[in-house]
């Protein structure tokens, strides 16, 4: 499946630097075919790729860019396919949920234990 994830970074106008690290970041995750910078007052990268992971695409471009914000993830659908393109709509990613291990409650063993002479007081 094919999908297009854009990615809000947050970097001065003029850093070419910044801009070609963040280009080399996006094209060195598997599948990605194409990336791109849309301008503007903030600079969005649009990634078209298939089985591109975006949540951690996003985080490499936070370590090694700066601030990076995951904006959207649409599925696109090919010209020729026939398919309806208003049922592609933009899919959020979610996050995993996290099951904690069960360890189970205890099991104590419960002993009874009698006086052997109850007339007499156990304290004294």
């Amino acid at each position: 499946m094919k999908q297009k994830v854009i990615i809000k970074l947050f970097m001065d106008r003029n850093d070419q630097r910044c801009r070609t690290k963040a280009f080399k970041i996006a094209v060195s995750q598997p599948g990605v075919e194409s990336a791109a910078i849309q301008g503007g007052e903030n600079y969005q990268l649009e990634i078209v790729g298939e089985h591109v992971d975006p949540v951690v695409l996003t985080n490499c471009l936070r370590k090694k860019v700066g601030q990076a914000e995951l904006v959207s993830v649409v599925s696109v659908v090919a010209a020729g396919s026939g398919a309806n393109p208003e049922a592609s709509k933009p899919v959020r990613p979610q996050p995993q949920p996290y099951s904690y291990p069960d360890f189970g409650v205890p099991q104590y063993q419960v002993y009874e234990v009698r006086d052997p002479n109850p007339a007499c007081c156990s304290i004294m």
